[in-house]
């Protein structure tokens, strides 16, 4: 089982990462296209819009999640019965969802305008737009998309992978042709749609072939489904907590500033999700087999892989966080020019921002594949209303850069202890003082290292140009990667994880 479970992780980081690739540069390349060609404005309703829909998706209600911890134990000891019922109710649930987003959609439609502060294209009917976002949303929910489940909980995710990367190719660039020849934004939408349904068609049928003993039929006993409703009740807030904090500051910006600012500030966090999401193909890897872990392994085991993982990825979101730090603003100059670039106070919350979000991501995916929901119930509603309310009153102060500020403090202060005293009670069932310890020294090193690198990308390299750029690039490869590796590279835990993928073991 230990090898399976490095297997499969090693199979679903291959193709993460190449879907990944795809999803990061095709989009880069279309909002290039959209700014140069047809303008800011068009990219800000672009983000505005994707907010606003992500918001209604609060409707799913953590579903996906509690389906997929229920899946793993019955998977593992092959109980077709019991996936077949889980799925069926899966199926069930995501219709009701699809049909709950699509009136809360409609109802919203009235009050489109009002999001936007200032004027909008001529060309564009903000109402027309709205609804084929809502489209893009709805119909995943009603076309097989409850199938991918089967896929994340017998840790296939390569599966779902290498149909994002064949159909996404062809949506790309069946959408760079529209903006290209035709310079037409709705052209360019209705697209998305579209292809949304094919590639859960194509899920469907892959499903269908790789697993023909899973159909949807059979129910649920009473205790099941009770244990599921629990879970999910306790995901509802995760749900809230995590769209609030990734869609609010666009749509308040917007409300608030209007939409070439909420352009500038997609232009940053496209490369923050873009990172972000290259990350998260690790963490999505590995999920089910840590899932699986913590079903049949020890929880001393469990714990020395803990402590491994958080060590791994402090290396790794250090890295990214300085190295956004020091290229961003070079970056941004090249890229849209120097009339759309945020402050440099921004630019150094956003390293932070994404630093602390990685630990707070490792906190989740222990939280989540034990399936401990329930005991922070309470946490994404405290982190929601403090960001909301933050969001909203320091706008008004310091503009784009206190929206930043009250998604930064809201992450790293609250969010962060509070997942982190619900691990170490309710499943490691120990005093944090050691690991804190541990993390406290690592963040100190990635402190140090980014100083430096900053001090080397600024003072020894001065002015901007493409040349400087990909000087300031190696600088943040090699000044971190090195004081990393002879620092937290040297912490037994990660050269005995290294060691151990080496080798072919976990």
């Amino acid at each position: 089982m230990p090898d399976g479970r490095l297997k499969n992780s090693i199979r679903n980081t291959v193709w993460g990462i190449a879907s990944r690739i795809i999803m990061i540069i095709f989009p880069f390349i279309i909002r290039t296209v959209i700014i140069k060609k047809i303008g800011m404005e068009y990219a800000g309703l672009d983000g505005l819009f994707t907010s606003v829909l992500m918001m209604l998706s609060i409707s799913e209600l953590g579903f996906g999640s509690a389906l997929v911890y229920s899946m793993y134990k019955p998977i593992a000891e092959a109980d077709d019965d019991k996936v077949c019922a889980l799925l069926n109710f899966y199926k069930k649930v995501y219709r009701i969802v699809g049909c709950i987003i699509l009136t809360l959609g409609l109802v919203l439609l009235p009050f489109v305008r009002s999001f936007i502060n200032g004027d909008v294209p001529e060309d564009i009917n903000v109402y027309a737009l709205y609804l084929v976002f809502l489209l893009k949303t709805v119909i995943g929910y009603f076309a097989f998309a409850y199938k991918g489940a089967l896929l994340t909980a017998s840790q296939r995710l390569d599966i779902s992978n290498k149909i994002i990367i064949y159909v996404n190719f062809v949506m790309y660039g069946s959408q760079l042709a529209v903006l290209c020849l035709m310079k037409n934004y709705m052209a360019y939408i209705i697209l998305s749609p579209i292809f949304t349904v094919i590639t859960n068609i194509v899920q469907s049928i892959v499903v269908d072939k790789l697993y023909p003993q899973y159909k949807c039929r059979g129910s649920l006993e009473k205790a099941e489904l009770k244990a599921i409703y629990k879970n999910v009740f306790a995901l509802v807030g995760e749900k809230i907590g995590a769209t609030v904090l990734l869609s609010t500051d666009s749509i308040v910006i917007s409300a608030s500033l209007g939409l070439t600012a909420v352009a500038c500030y997609n232009n940053y966090y496209l490369i923050i999700s873009a990172v972000r999401n290259l990350v998260m193909v690790i963490f999505e890897s590995i999920r089910p087999s840590v899932g699986n872990s913590m079903v049949t392994e020890s929880l001393e085991k469990n714990y020395r892989d803990f402590n491994k993982i958080t060590s791994l990825f402090v290396w790794i979101s250090g890295f990214c966080s300085i190295s956004m730090i020091c290229l961003f603003q070079p970056f941004m100059r090249i890229w849209v020019g120097e009339e759309y670039l945020l402050s440099n106070a921004t630019v150094i919350m956003f390293g932070v921002y994404f630093f602390g979000w990685k630990m707070v991501d490792i906190l989740v995916l222990y939280r989540d594949a034990a399936g401990m929901w329930w005991y922070g119930k309470f946490r994404p509603y405290v982190v929601s209303i403090l960001n909301i309310i933050g969001d909203i009153i320091l706008v008004h102060f310091f503009g784009l850069d206190g929206v930043v500020f009250a998604t930064l403090c809201t992450a790293v202060c609250i969010s962060y202890p509070w997942l982190l005293g619900i691990l170490f009670k309710q499943y490691f069932r120990d005093n944090p003082r050691d690991y804190l310890k541990r993390l406290s020294i690592q963040c100190l090193v990635v402190a140090a290292a980014g100083l430096l690198t900053y001090f080397l990308c600024y003072h020894m390299v001065v002015g901007y140009s493409f040349v400087k750029f990909v000087i300031r690039t190696v600088i943040c490869v090699v000044v971190p990667n090195a004081i990393f590796l002879f620092t937290i590279g040297r912490n037994k835990d990660v050269h005995e994880l290294i060691s151990k993928l080496t080798k072919g073991h976990i």
